[in-house]
């Protein structure tokens, strides 16, 4: 079995009048696809509770639906598991999409299992939650087929998004969980302090200095593939996800298990 590096991040806010002060630690899941590379489910679980986190947030595909194929046990397996002990949300990728609407009995098999199981789907609607004395909003965008496509892709608005999840949050940190990254400026500007992201799996091929070579979307070397972008007061953490579908291959690029701390103190963001 291989290794899952583990990343860490820490995001700091200047906590407001009448707020506490305090740190939630959240694990971030990203494209898992119904399977860890090089590694398997117990093993992360494992991993996931070692780290002693508050709650658990997936970016989306936590299944695998291509071409014919779909399965999703695994994928149930680990997000219950983990709602036993802590809060699980989870966001739709485009895979969840395209069973939902390929394979409609079977994802709603799915969303029945884990609504069963405790975990909190969040599929465009929000959860305020307080973890740790740290406010949040945590919301879902689930964004349709037209914005994934490696032609003729629909480009997104704040507008659209404002008709899809409301407004972010004005009294809270808002957390938004948003499967592809590259809309970041977008999320930044509806109003997102932290985008959870995925999508691009580490652009599967990482080279050093370069980054990510492979991108879904037509062209190489991705923008946001990996890692911790800010723009203004937004910041974003794309993970380079847990497994892969298609092709079963990742070259200097593990699966990653992200760890990350948000902060609410009295000095400066």
């Amino acid at each position: 079995m291989g290794m899952i590096r583990h990343s860490y991040y820490q995001v700091r806010r200047q906590a407001g009048e009448g707020e506490g002060t305090g740190t939630a630690r959240i694990a971030v899941l990203a494209d898992l696809h119904n399977n860890v590379y090089r590694s398997d489910v117990p093993t992360l679980l494992e991993e996931i509770r070692a780290e002693h986190c508050d709650a658990v947030l997936s970016a989306g595909d936590l299944v695998v639906m291509k071409g014919g194929h779909f399965a999703m046990d695994q994928a149930i397996l680990l997000a219950c598991s983990l709602a036993r002990t802590m809060p699980v949300y989870v966001a739709n990728g485009n895979h969840e999409t395209r069973m939902e609407r390929l394979h409609a009995p079977e994802y709603a098999r799915y969303e029945r299992a884990l609504k069963k199981g405790g975990v909190i789907s969040l599929h465009n609607r929000s959860e305020d939650v307080t973890l740790n004395g740290v406010r949040l909003r945590v919301t879902g965008l689930e964004l349709d087929r037209r914005y994934f496509r490696s032609k003729y892709h629909k480009d997104l608005s704040v507008k659209e998004m404002k008709a899809l999840i409301g407004s972010a949050a004005g009294d809270r940190l808002q957390v938004l969980l948003a499967h592809h990254p590259k809309f970041f400026p977008v999320y930044a500007r509806w109003g997102a302090d932290l985008v959870l992201s995925g999508h691009l799996h580490g652009g599967i091929v990482r080279l050093p200095w370069l980054g990510g070579v492979v991108s879904p979307d037509p062209g190489l070397f991705p923008k946001y593939d990996h890692g911790l972008y800010e723009m203004e007061d937004a910041r974003m953490v794309v993970s380079a996800g847990l497994g892969t579908h298609s092709i079963n291959l990742r070259i200097n690029n593990p699966a990653e298990l992200v760890i990350v701390e948000i902060t609410l103190d009295r000095g400066i963001r």
